[in-house]
């Protein structure tokens, strides 16, 4: 019976689902730090509630940031030995875009906003479709003193607590800002599945950890 795995950890707080056939499960799992420790174990057990077995391994999802700069790392890693171990397809989602794909609803669009720490910005901003996410504009790392002209207009800006404190933004543009989600592997699971079977697989060193300084329109400072 087909098993798939998704592996979400671009944030403190990361997730992990497993579908075998029909059936899902999904686990939070520690702070990033004990990424590490806990992925693999709860991978496992999360197979094993679902009554399969490593080998049954056919498709795995990760998130590939932007984010914890650990935890994408970890995550990655641990995604490509399970895929390589049983010789599964395999694909990488940027976070941002599994994020909107679960906190949104069809039809709507709104801005992906994270600190990217020594002074900038990464902004990106999607529109969820029926089933599949658009990016109408690529993440790009930006100036503190640009955010408001980047985040022009009503649409919701998806963040967390800690950017939008850090951001300086007028309150107008803080009224915008939905704190209470984050990408999710149970999201991952829906929309990198539909990408595998869409798409097809990726090499499985073309997935790495989408670290934005390298292609944003330029440094910030």
């Amino acid at each position: 019976m087909r098993l798939a795995i998704a592996i979400e950890t671009s944030t403190r707080r990361g997730s992990v689902a497993v579908q075998r056939g029909t059936e899902r499960r999904r686990a939070d799992l520690g702070e990033s730090r004990a990424h590490a420790s806990d992925l693999v174990p709860t991978v496992d057990r999360l197979v094993r509630e679902l009554g399969g077995e490593p080998e049954e391994l056919s498709a795995v999802l990760v998130g590939t940031g932007p984010g914890s700069y650990t935890g994408l790392r970890v995550g990655i890693a641990t995604a490509l030995g399970l895929a390589r171990a049983a010789g599964a397809r395999a694909r990488g989602v940027p976070s941002g875009e599994v994020l909107a794909f679960g906190a949104l609803e069809p039809g709507c669009g709104a801005y992906h906003l994270i600190d990217g720490r020594s002074g900038g910005f990464y902004v990106a901003r999607f529109l969820r479709t029926a089933d599949e996410v658009e990016v109408v504009e690529a993440p790009i790392v930006v100036r503190l003193d640009e955010l408001p002209g980047r985040l022009a207009g009503s649409s919701p800006i998806l963040s967390d607590a800690a950017t939008a404190a850090s951001s300086g933004l007028a309150p107008e543009i803080l009224e915008r800002v939905r704190a209470d989600v984050q990408p999710d592997a149970a999201a991952l699971l829906t929309l990198g599945l539909a990408r595998l079977e869409r798409l097809g697989p990726e090499p499985l060193d073309a997935i790495v950890p989408l670290y934005l300084r390298a292609f944003g329109e330029r440094p910030p400072g």
